[in-house]
Parts: structure tokens; sequence; C-alpha cells
């Protein structure tokens, strides 16, 4: 009981710690979210500095598809050694309202980034990554914005 307690953490508003811990992959289920309760924090600074503006400046839910990744869990998708997800401060997810396409959120984003902090925005296939800045990433490389279709 104690452990579903703490999965289903509110991080933030409209966020929870089991959403930006879960997998499907398989054995990573149960893994995962054991080994990213040592990433608690980042994980509540992604959720308030992050998520909660681009919900906000969107003015929609966000779907999370990936958050923290353990290193077995980010090398079976294919995750980058250098993963910001490793550590629980980046985060892919596509949007619940479809009428707003992803190259939009992408653009609505980028044009908000005076306003809105982030380390690296990539337009990638079928999601959205974001990821937190200094001091998560270097300062030289933060408000990377990029398509990768």
């Amino acid at each position: 009981m104690q452990q579903d307690k703490f999965f289903n953490q509110r991080l933030s508003p409209h966020f929870t710690f089991e959403e930006l811990t879960r997998t499907s992959k398989i054995p990573y289920k149960l893994l995962n979210p054991l080994l990213g309760k040592e990433y608690l924090n980042n994980l509540i600074i992604l959720s308030n500095y992050l998520l909660e503006p681009v919900r906000a400046i969107l003015g929609t839910p966000l779907i999370i598809t990936s958050g923290y990744r353990c290193h077995g869990l980010n090398e079976q998708v294919g995750g980058s050694k250098k993963s910001q997800h490793l550590n629980g401060s980046a985060v892919d997810f596509i949007i619940k309202d479809k009428k707003l396409s992803l190259e939009n959120v992408f653009t609505k984003l980028k044009d908000s980034s005076p306003f809105l902090h982030y380390g690296q925005l990539i337009l990638e296939r079928n999601w959205i990554h974001l990821s937190l800045g200094v001091p998560f990433r270097d300062q030289k490389k933060c408000y990377e914005s990029f398509k990768i279709l």
C-alpha cells in the first residue's frame, strides 16, 4: 500500500509521479518507477517549471509518453546515452486537443521561449521532446530547438 501512495503522488497540479515514470516495456514496468524515486526532485521541477507552463500556454492537457527512463529502458527504446530522461529532466508528450497539430505546438512553444525556459525542444515523429535547461543542461546548449521528421 505504501508503494501505491508514492506512485500516485502528485508532483504538480496536473502531473503525477506515476505518469512521469510509467512504461509499457517489460521488465521495466515495475523497475522504472522504483529507480525513478531517486530523481523525484527533478521530476517535481520538470512538472512545475516546464509541464505546467506548457499546459497553460497550449490550453490543453498533455499526455506524457515518456518521462524518467532508467538506463536499461533508455537503451531498449534507443535513447541517447546522455539523455536527460535518465535523470528525470526531460519528457516526451502529445496533446489531448486534436485540433492543434504537433507542428503548431512546436511553433507556439518555440515562440514562448523568452518566457518558457527549456533546454531542448524537439518535434520528433509523433511527439514533442522537452527538457529542462540550466542547471540540468549546459547554458550554451539551452533553447535548442529543431525538428526530426
